[in-house]
Order: structure tokens, then C-alpha cells, then sequence
């Protein structure tokens, strides 16, 4: 029993040696940043669903498709949320949900058969974000060259949504993918940059580490791109460095106009 003590005691003592040493590492970085007022006024908050499955097929990792593809534009100054896009994506691949998959996400099979498919979908969403963009005199990064940065971005839970999912399904598809999806914030990377919190985490321990109960249902995707939204305005509130963590243009290409 002693040595067993002894040896919890070491794996205490080195876990916490590792979490100072990160933290240590994480405000250094920090601290040589030379971080300027960021420019953003409005932030486009984004959560795909896609089929998902229990238990893969031949121990292999099916394909995923998305069939959920909901937008929140919030005003970072009022936390108001002033538009939506959503809409239901019919997968095509494998067209047949998951048990699993309806469970988990709430989505029928009847709303998927309605729905368009991906590259439909899509054009909906370039019609609206230009006419969003138009009305609200909003600028994405890297469409004008006299403001780069933009004063509106795109944001998710983690590189997920733009850099995997959304990245392969277009590629497999030959689906032409809007140039506004090449740069983002990943608010979990922001978030982290912040708090300083553990490794792992959820966004739901996010969410209550700020004190901000989940509304709706977890694994809607609107619901979970409204309470993204919800928190980038908290940590907006409280003097957070809102910035693109990912940019897969080359620094001096430009994105497609609408």
C-alpha cells in the first residue's frame, strides 16, 4: 500500500509540474504577442451536424456528411443575434441516418429526404450571407484591400467544421466551396488563450466555466452555433483578443468576391 501511495504521489507531482510548465509556457506566448484592438464589430458563429455512426462498419471510420447547416450573425457590442441561416442538408453517400445519428442530433430522416443537398445548400448560403453582408455594411477578411482584417468573421467550435468536414465533403463532391470558409476564429483555441484551462474540455464545460447555461438541445446545430455565439459575446464583454486562428489562403491571395 505504501509503494502504491509513493507512486500516486510521483504521478500527482509530475501532472502538476506539466500543468505548471504549460501555463508558464502559455503566458509567455501570450505576453510576446503584441496584440492590437481587434476590428470586430459582428461574428458569424457556425455548427455543422453531420451522419455520424455507433459503431463504424469493418472497423473503419464511415464517410461524413452534413446534413445540418445552420448560421448566427451576433453584434459583439448589443449580444444581439440579428440573423440566422438554417437549413437541413440531404446527404447523398449514404442517405440513411443512423439510428446513432438521429439520437444523438435530433434530426428525422423525413427533415434530410425534404432538404437539398450539399451544393444547393451552399448557394443559399452565399445568396444570404451577400445580402447579410450588404445590408449590415459588413466586411469579410481579405475582401477589401484597404481593410484586410474586416470588421466580421467567421467562427467555430474547434478547426472541425471548415478545415476537415466541410473541406472534404467538398472536395469528394466537386463542390465549389465559398472562399469566406478560408479563414476563421476557433473560439475553443480563443477560449484556452483566455482561461488558461485544462487540456481536454468540452464545450459545454466552456460553457460553464462561464457561467452560461446551455439553451436548447446540445448536438442541434443551431442551438450549438447560437450558444457559440452566446459565449464569444462574454468573453467579447470582458476584454477577450478575438482573432483568426486559421487562414488557408497564402498570405497574399485574396477571396473571391460574392
Amino acid at each position: 500500500m505504501a509503494d502504491l501511495k509513493e507512486l500516486t504521489d510521483e504521478i500527482e507531482a509530475v501532472e502538476k509540474m506539466i500543468s505548471e510548465q504549460r501555463e508558464k509556457n502559455m503566458r509567455k506566448k501570450l505576453k510576446k504577442k503584441k496584440l492590437k484592438e481587434h476590428p470586430y464589430k459582428y461574428i458569424l458563429c457556425i455548427d455543422f451536424e453531420a451522419t455520424c455512426f455507433d459503431i463504424p462498419t469493418h472497423k473503419k471510420r464511415k464517410i461524413q456528411e452534413i446534413i445540418e447547416f445552420p448560421a448566427v450573425l451576433i453584434n459583439l457590442e448589443t449580444g444581439e443575434i440579428e440573423a440566422e441561416f438554417h437549413r437541413y442538408v440531404r446527404p447523398v453517400e449514404i442517405p440513411i441516418l443512423s439510428d446513432y445519428c438521429k439520437n444523438l442530433t435530433g434530426i428525422t430522416q423525413e427533415l434530410v429526404d425534404g432538404a437539398n443537398i450539399l451544393s444547393e445548400v451552399m448557394e443559399e448560403f452565399r445568396v444570404w450571407v451577400k445580402q447579410t453582408i450588404k445590408d449590415k455594411d459588413l466586411i469579410m477578411p481579405k475582401t477589401r484591400k484597404s481593410n484586410l482584417d474586416g470588421n466580421c468573421c467567421l467562427m467555430t467550435w474547434t478547426n472541425w467544421d471548415f478545415l476537415i468536414q466541410l473541406r472534404n465533403e467538398c472536395n469528394r463532391k466537386q463542390i465549389k466551396k465559398p472562399s469566406i470558409f478560408n479563414q476563421w476564429m476557433d473560439l475553443k483555441e480563443i477560449f484556452l488563450e483566455k482561461t488558461l484551462y485544462k487540456d481536454s474540455f468540452s464545450f459545454g464545460e466552456a460553457l460553464a466555466n462561464q457561467g452560461i447555461e446551455f439553451i436548447g438541445r446540445p448536438h442541434s446545430g443551431i442551438d450549438d452555433a447560437r450558444n457559440c455565439a452566446f459565449l464569444a459575446y462574454k468573453l467579447y464583454k470582458e476584454g477577450t483578443h478575438f482573432r483568426i486562428t486559421k487562414d488557408m489562403n497564402h498570405y497574399s491571395n485574396f477571396n473571391r468576391p460574392f
